[in-house]
């Protein structure tokens, strides 16, 4: 069973199958004849795994949406000369009601297919067809998933229906009176509420019953080389995330603490430390200069930063960097949508990086005074005298020549969650937690010279080690939990702490360190600015930007830093938009896109 049912994520022609066995009796009142109803067929555990992929099959199609509506309004991607209306509506945050990005009910159909399975698990454990273990799973799994729709809704249209139980008609959620709207808070409560509820069972499917060892689940296996508990939302980042934007900081740090120490897990237990996974480590980008040159770049997909991005079955990045990953298969639909958007070799470019993003880049400095980040050469290449967003395109092109492989065969894959993404959420909740210094350590240099006697040249790179240095009461943080972080190295034991390899997102980038009189000033806001800049050049256009901006312009209550960053990149580009895309987004009301089922 188990090759069966996990290779339904790749062929979503089945998957659609799946899904109108379990939900088209619920979404449209239809039973089709030569379809099973959906109440006989939650008849086992092999059944509820059918429900789950079908679940992320469905998913696949919003790809497109989540990276566009997130990064095109946002200040860091432009549209370009090929654009439609549409897309151009989005960037000037000028949309209307026919605007088919707007269209919320891609996501309502999933969420609707989450609250009928939920609902039938709970019916399965009811009468014994799924036993307690299998249905937490289960249940904590398409929750949480739930919850990661609703965040991305309500950042996007400010006031949402929210429901949880199942309903006959999509159309339903228009009547306020039995579905009124939620703003984005009182949503994150229901969140953050479902989330930190005790009983979630958080880590990813187990492959083995615990109590007979047998093995019992199909949703943790390898299929074609991929490994599936990847496929699925990963819980505790999820967790860190809305509790990040819930206000709940020592929650959201203990969340990614556990997440950087125990990494993934197998399924069975968490209780394995790794020195490496998920922490921003050399080992995942390294630059290399001699002699003053830069002919050395590490830029290939099995060494650099490039290697995130590139073709999963070949590099190595899986284990050090990749925590959520859904492929798409070339055989079936949903196509790669981005290779559509971004390509100007076998796709329409669409769209590309803003003016903006690329200068932030090249305002840069390196360590050894290099005057540009070595991450906007990776992230958008010229080609074809056209710069392209590359970070979706690494497995359809060509390894050296940047040409496709085969111009009718699109593989790809949607990558959600990385190991970067991680600490630099950390670095944030760790500022509003107050621990400002230990937030500077994640996005700059690392815990190791953080807390150390001695500190990173800013300029040089150089560091001084004092001739009688002992790790033994420095290289970690001596904080209250979860800021414990034990970062030595060496000594008369040689002993390495679990965070000795972590060196910082900046130190990864080989760029020179913020200032130090951020942390030593206590500077919470300039440090947090910092992260969010730091953002932008790390985590570009995989889709967090807008939330980045709308959670701190919420949470501070400052509507210009959101609005003077997107109102920025329109007059860089000469948009004559500019100036009253300001003075719209200068009012949190214009933040959002009008909502019409």
């Amino acid at each position: 069973m188990k090759n069966i049912y996990v290779k339904f994520i790749f062929k979503t022609g089945i998957v659609c199958c799946i899904l109108t066995v379990f939900s088209c009796k619920k979404t449209f009142d239809v039973v089709p004849q030569n379809q099973v109803d959906a109440t006989n067929a939650y008849q086992n555990v092999y059944d509820a795994n059918s429900a789950v992929i079908g679940i992320y099959g469905k998913l696949q199609t919003i790809a497109d949406r989540y990276i566009v509506l997130n990064e095109l309004r946002a200040d860091l991607m432009s549209p370009t000369a090929n654009a439609d209306i549409y897309l151009k509506q989005l960037n000037t945050h000028t949309e209307t009601t026919d605007n088919p990005w707007t269209d919320p009910k891609p996501f309502y159909n999933i969420i609707l297919n989450c609250n009928d399975a939920l609902a039938h698990f709970d019916d399965m454990l009811k009468t014994g067809k799924l036993k307690p273990v299998d249905y937490q799973q289960r249940y904590s799994d398409i929750g949480a998933l739930r919850c990661w729709l609703y965040l991305q809704l309500a950042t996007w249209y400010g006031t949402i229906p929210y429901v949880t139980d199942p309903i006959s008609n999509l159309t339903d959620l228009n009547d306020a009176t039995k579905f009124p709207r939620l703003t984005l808070d009182q949503v994150l409560v229901k969140l953050a509420a479902f989330m930190n509820d005790p009983v979630r069972y958080l880590d990813v499917y187990s492959t083995s019953d615990p109590i007979t060892g047998l093995t019992n689940s199909a949703l943790n296996t390898a299929v074609d080389g991929y490994a599936t508990n990847i496929f699925f939302i990963n819980k505790y980042a999820l967790l860190g995330d809305i509790n990040l934007w819930s206000g709940n900081y020592n929650l959201a740090s203990a969340a990614y603490r556990h997440l950087s120490d125990f990494g993934v897990g197998t399924g069975n237990t968490s209780a394995i430390q790794y020195y490496e996974q998920f922490k921003v480590t050399y080992g995942t980008f390294f630059t290399s200069y001699t002699n003053g040159s830069d002919n050395q770049f590490v830029d290939g997909q099995l060494a650099g930063w490039r290697q995130i991005f590139a073709d999963p079955t070949v590099s190595t990045n899986e284990s050090l960097e990749v925590i959520w990953r859904i492929p798409f298969n070339t055989s079936f639909a949903p196509v790669d949508p981005f290779i559509n958007l971004f390509s100007n070799q076998g796709g329409s470019y669409l769209l590309t990086a803003s003016q903006v993003m690329i200068d932030n880049w090249n305002s840069q400095t390196q360590r050894n005074g290099f005057p540009y980040d070595p991450r906007g050469r990776v992230a958008v290449r010229t080609l074809n005298g056209q710069p392209v967003i590359m970070k979706q395109l690494y497995y359809y092109l060509d390894n050296n020549t940047f040409q496709p492989v085969n111009a009718l065969n699109k593989p790809g894959y949607w990558l959600l969650y990385r190991t970067a993404a991680l600490q630099q959420h950390w670095a944030e909740a760790a500022c509003e937690d107050n621990q400002v210094k230990f937030g500077y350590a994640l996005y700059n240099v690392g815990i190791h010279d953080v807390f150390s006697p001695y500190f990173t040249n800013p300029v040089t790179g150089a560091t001084g080690i004092p001739s009688s240095f002992d790790p033994t009461n420095s290289e970690q943080t001596f904080l209250p939990p979860p800021y414990d972080v034990d970062a030595r190295s060496g000594g008369a034991q040689n002993y390495h702490g679990v965070f000795y390899r972590e060196v910082g997102t900046r130190t990864r980038a080989n760029l020179v360190q913020s200032p130090i009189s951020l942390y030593q000033n206590n500077d919470k806001v300039g440090t947090e600015n910092a992260i969010i800049d730091e953002n932008a050049r790390e985590l570009s256009f995989e889709g967090y930007r807008w939330g980045d901006l709308v959670r701190v312009a919420h949470r501070r209550g400052d509507p210009s830093f959101l609005a003077n960053k997107i109102a920025n990149k329109l007059s860089r580009e000469g948009n004559p938009a500019a100036g009253a895309v300001l003075t719209k987004l200068m009012d949190p009301n214009g933040w959002y896109m009008p909502f019409k089922l």
